[in-house]
């Protein structure tokens, strides 16, 4: 039976109806042309999906030159998450065309039925057409259109706002040098939290600036456009301002981020419990919870109740249960007569279903909790981590299957209670080696000199699009994501243990966990290092950090780091060196430790100088505050020796 949507199967007809692991990719790899279960029993190992219609028609199509409805079936959603291309106005025809198609139909749930498959086309970010149709599978399943007779009558009564988008210009796409009059500030309500709607307008243009590129999750043309028709959700513009307030130079940014962060809460929970239908969401209020989750709140003047609802309502797993289970509505549902449509909402919901992907999967590893995302992407997800992507989108996500997979092999109940097996941990390394080696796209793949250093050659790339100011910035993320991954493998392995530990096999198998532990901690310090040296600068010749720009990744995994090199320092202080580097005198063996033991206080030094460049997050002194409790012991641990 062929997996449905036209998704091609990656076990073998064998194992697929035997409904059994099949190794027959990993195999492959290695020269071997049958699986394990098919060589076992010497037979045939194949692979017959001639019978899905879906597949036979992508591949008639790719024969043809990959034309898919009309556009070049590549697959990249188009530019603008970050700023929008000059010939923005250009494709508004074929999104008025693809919205019309929409409302015809009555569908608010399909997310790919009528994308136009050019919406990253020239741009760094790219997504394929196969991992959009992995994304729709698992947050939509084998939902079909929604048929809304009432809605249909309503949209085809108000053919409205895409004519409004076509004749918006480039500059009140990307909201600069946008003169607002005060009626249309005023419509914002900033005034109504004693907020200086210039600091807001300045923040909303920092957002996209510098928070918004390593981990996008709107687009920001399509903000623009809601912004400048009214239509945009007052939750959305809450949460962007707040998360682009510390990239602005206002006098107490710190207290203006808090108390638009304070109104986004209050104003969503009231939202929500005075809803009429509690199964039903606007797309920009879904993306404005997205923005604000693990936000540190100051509670000190909140009330207790606010505060308590907010860490029941406000956090991940009820941003994943929202996006799974509820309806999400394109338009302004406020207006019951001319509900207004929201700009490229198709293309937005297929980004938010990858950051709600991607972000799910690191959580998950990094909770050791198994995900609230259902599980049917069983052989599918194995295959996009097999194939060389082409840019930043296509690479996370297929390292976050990897996350994915590393939690449900890892963190099990059956591997929680009887130990990791041995074969499966073998496995994921080969997986991170092959993302790294041969999945991760060229120009954004580690290559190293011989002492493990980034190489500072830059790669020749033929499309300069994807060379832009941002491209450090993606190899910095997708780098400290793939070495993060290494050190939850021996996490999970050093919690949970492994399975037959008397055997020879573990122990061989124990001395790889640490050696690879030990080389990602070595290369993420020089990764630390090479970041030093790449700033961004904008336009208004800021100057920020790459780990600044990313804090939620990379300053938080230097900081992870900085710990486990701590702890490392700690055991070593009370168990020794290893017996290979001890030396033969007996005089000289206090002093070898004392020499390995500072070395760890180095290495956590470096990491922890590293977060420390993320100074424009408030945050940031709380996470210094951890580590450096952990290095104090570290120091009164060496003063001892």
């Amino acid at each position: 039976m062929p997996l449905k949507r036209g998704l091609e199967r990656v076990s073998c007809d064998f194992c697929h109806r035997r409904k059994v692991k099949c190794d027959r990719l990993l195999r492959a790899r290695q020269g071997m042309t049958a699986c394990s279960q098919c060589a076992l029993r010497d037979i045939q190992c194949h692979v017959d999906d001639s019978d899905d219609v879906r597949i036979r028609r992508r591949r008639q199509t790719a024969a043809r030159g990959g034309i898919v409805n009309g556009q070049r079936g590549t697959g990249d959603l188009q530019p603008a998450l970050s700023h929008p291309s000059p010939g923005v106005r250009g494709d508004s025809a074929s999104r008025v065309a693809s919205e019309s198609q929409e409302r015809d139909t009555g569908n608010d749930n399909a997310a790919l039925s009528n994308i136009s498959f050019d919406m990253f086309a020239d741009s760094p970010f790219a997504l394929s057409f196969d991992n959009m149709l992995f994304l729709d599978q698992i947050f939509m399943g084998n939902c079909g259109p929604v048929e809304d007779n009432n809605q249909r009558s309503q949209d085809s009564a108000n053919p409205t706002s895409t004519s409004e988008m076509t004749q918006t210009d480039s500059q009140e796409q990307d909201g600069k040098d946008l003169v607002f009059s005060s009626e249309e500030l005023g419509t914002y309500c900033w005034m109504g939290v004693s907020v200086d709607s210039a600091f807001c307008t300045a923040a909303l243009r920092s957002y996209f600036d510098y928070a918004a590129p390593y981990l996008p999750i709107l687009l920001a043309d399509a903000f623009w456009e809601d912004y400048h028709a009214n239509r945009c959700s007052e939750l959305l513009l809450y949460a962007v301002a707040c998360r682009g307030m510390p990239f602005i130079e206002a006098p107490d940014k710190w207290n203006l981020q808090q108390l638009l962060a304070a109104t986004f809460r209050e104003r969503y929970l009231s939202a929500r419990s005075n809803t009429c239908d509690n199964e039903t969401i606007r797309l920009d209020d879904l993306e404005a919870l997205a923005l604000m989750i693990d936000f540190e709140y100051d509670d000190s003047r909140s009330p207790p109740l606010l505060s308590n609802l907010g860490r029941l309502f406000l956090t991940h797993d009820a941003l994943v249960l929202m996006t799974m289970n509820y309806r999400i509505l394109d338009h302004d549902s406020a207006n019951s007569t001319l509900p207004t449509k929201l700009a490229r909402a198709s293309e937005r919901r297929v980004l938010l279903y990858w950051h709600m992907y991607g972000l799910d999967a690191f959580h998950c590893l990094d909770k050791k909790q198994m995900s609230r995302i259902p599980n049917n992407d069983i052989g599918t997800s194995e295959n996009l981590s097999l194939h060389e992507t082409k840019d930043y989108f296509d690479a996370l996500l297929a390292l976050a299957v990897i996350a994915r997979q590393l939690t449900q092999t890892l963190c099990s109940p059956f591997s929680k209670r009887e130990g990791v097996i041995l074969n499966d941990i073998h496995n994921l390394y080969e997986q991170l080696d092959y993302w790294r080696d041969s999945c991760c796209p060229r120009h954004l793949r580690r290559y190293t000199d011989s002492a493990g250093r980034p190489n500072s050659i830059e790669i020749n790339e033929p499309n300069p699009s994807r060379t832009g100011k941002y491209t450090h910035l993606y190899r910095g993320v997708l780098w400290a994501l793939e070495l993060h991954c290494r050190l939850m493998i021996e996490d999970c392995v050093s919690e949970f243990g492994i399975q037959d530990k008397t055997s020879l096999e573990a122990e061989v198998l124990a001395r790889r966990v640490e050696y690879e532990s030990l080389r990602a901690l070595n290369e993420m310090v020089n990764v630390c290092q090479w970041m030093k040296q790449h700033e961004t600068h904008h336009e208004d010749l800021a100057r920020h950090s790459l780990i600044d720009l990313a804090p939620n990744i990379l300053r938080n995994i230097c900081a992870g780091m900085c710990y486990w090199s701590c702890q490392r320092g700690i055991d070593l202080c009370d168990s020794g060196p290893p017996r290979l580097l001890q030396s033969r005198h007996a005089n000289d063996r206090e002093e070898v430790l004392k020499r390995k033991v500072l070395n760890y206080v180095e290495i956590a030094q470096v990491l922890r100088d590293a977060a420390a460049t993320a100074t424009s997050h408030r945050d940031t002194a709380h996470v210094l505050e951890r580590i450096d409790k952990q290095r104090e012991l570290l120091d009164s641990r060496l003063n001892l020796l």
